[in-house]
C-alpha cells in the first residue's frame, strides 16, 4: 500500500555542526574523536473520523543538539506514506535510518512536509480529495516554489555515544488533521505530535464489551474510540475531556480554560475483528510512574479539535505501561442513555 522503501531510506546529507565536529577532533593534542551515534526516525499515527486517506510526503529532518548547531537530515528523495492512516496502533514506517549523528541530548527536531498535490493531500469519506498543507504553506510558501515547511515537536531526546537510537513519531491526527472554517477546500496539519523512545514504549490492547457497543447510548452512533490520559484521572479527581486545542485559531500561547477535565494525547479505534469481537490497541506509551488512564466513547465523530465539545464517555480505567510489553484492559460498563 505504501510505495516508502529501505532503499530510498539509504541517501541522506548531514550539514552543519556534524562536519565541524568530526574534524574537531584531528587537530586536538589527544588525537580523540567526536563522539557519535546512529538514529533511526519512524512514524505513526493516531485515528481520525470522516476522512479515508492521508497522504504525506516528507524532505528532510532538522535536529538541535542543545549545544552545537543544527544537524539536517536530507533524503536524496522525498519519503512519501501512501496512507498516514494505516499506520495505528503499533504499525509504523521507517522515514530515516542508521543516519550518523551527534551523540547527546538535543531540544528538538523539525520534520519538513512537502504540502499540496500531488505530495500531500486528504481523501475525506465524503468529497473530493484535497490538498494538505502546513500553516502558511496555504499562503504560497508550498512546494510549487521550493519551500517546504516544518512541524516542530518541542521534546527534548538524548543519542547515546556509540549506539542506536530508535524514535517513533506520533501523528495525533485527531488533534492535528483540521479543516479551515471558511472551507477553502484544502486540510491544515499542525503540529500534534509525540516523539518516543522506542526502548522505553509498550502497549496498552484490549476490547469493548458487546453490551456496552448495542446499548441506547452507542446504537446507531459512529466514533467507537478509546482516549489515552497521563495519570490516574480517578485518583486526581479529573474528568476525561476531548481533543480541544484552544490555541489553533487563537494562538499557542491561549489558556485552556476548562481545568476540571484532562486533555487525551492519545486515541485508538475501536473496531469488529473477525471473530465478532470489538477490539483496540494503542501503540507507542512511554512507560512512567505517574501511569495513564484510559476512556471509551462512542462520540469520537462529534469531537472538533477547533471546539470544546461535550461528548460523554464510559467508565475510566487506570493503566500502568511497562516498555516492551501490551497491558490487557477490558471496558463492560454500558453507558446511560441521554435523556431525550
Amino acid at each position: 500500500m505504501m510505495n516508502t522503501s529501505l532503499n530510498r531510506l539509504a541517501g541522506y546529507s548531514i550539514f552543519a555542526g556534524l562536519s565541524l565536529l568530526l574534524l574537531s577532533g584531528c587537530g586536538g593534542s589527544s588525537g580523540g574523536s567526536a563522539k557519535t551515534s546512529t538514529a533511526s526516525f519512524s512514524v505513526t499515527d493516531a485515528p481520525v473520523d470522516d476522512v479515508e486517506a492521508v497522504k504525506i510526503t516528507f524532505s528532510r529532518i532538522d535536529l538541535k543538539p542543545t549545544n552545537g548547531d543544527i544537524v539536517s537530515l536530507t533524503f536524496d528523495e522525498p519519503v512519501v506514506i501512501d496512507n498516514l492512516l494505516s499506520l495505528t496502533g503499533n504499525a509504523a514506517s521507517p522515514i530515516i535510518s542508521d543516519a550518523v549523528v551527534p551523540a547527546g541530548n538535543y531540544q528538538w527536531l523539525r520534520i519538513f512536509v512537502t504540502g499540496g498535490f500531488p505530495d500531500s493531500t486528504v481523501l475525506p469519506k465524503l468529497g473530493n480529495e484535497a490538498d494538505l498543507f502546513i500553516p502558511g504553506q496555504q499562503n504560497g510558501n508550498s512546494s510549487n516554489n521550493g519551500t517546504p515547511r516544518s512541524l516542530q515537536l518541542n521534546t527534548g531526546f538524548t543519542v547515546p555515544a556509540g549506539g542506536n537510537a530508535d524514535f517513533t513519531i506520533d501523528f495525533v491526527l485527531h488533534k492535528g488533521l483540521t479543516k479551515p472554517a471558511n472551507d477553502k477546500g484544502y486540510y491544515l496539519l499542525r503540529p500534534a505530535m509525540r516523539l518516543l523512545n522506542n526502548v522505553e514504549v509498550g502497549t496498552i490492547a484490549g476490547s469493548v464489551d458487546s453490551t456496552v457497543i448495542a446499548s441506547n447510548a452507542c446504537s446507531g452512533i459512529t466514533g467507537r474510540k478509546v482516549y489515552l490520559y497521563e495519570g490516574d484521572l480517578n485518583e486526581n479527581a479529573q474528568l476525561p475531556d476531548d481533543f480541544y486545542d484552544p490555541g489553533i485559531n487563537a494562538g499557542s500561547d491561549v489558556v485552556d480554560s476548562d481545568v476540571s477535565g484532562q486533555r487525551p494525547i492519545s486515541s485508538a479505534e475501536v473496531s469488529q475483528n473477525d471473530t465478532g469481537a470489538y477490539t483496540f490497541e494503542i501503540g507507542f506509551v512511554r512507560a512512567t510512574k505517574a501511569g495513564y488512564s484510559i476512556a471509551f466513547t462512542c462520540q469520537a465523530s462529534l469531537d472538533e479539535p477547533e471546539s470544546d465539545d461535550d461528548i460523554s464517555f464510559t467508565e475510566v480505567i487506570p493503566v500502568d505501561v511497562t516498555a516492551g510489553q501490551t497491558t490487557t484492559v477490558s471496558f463492560s460498563e454500558v453507558p446511560v442513555a441521554p435523556e431525550p
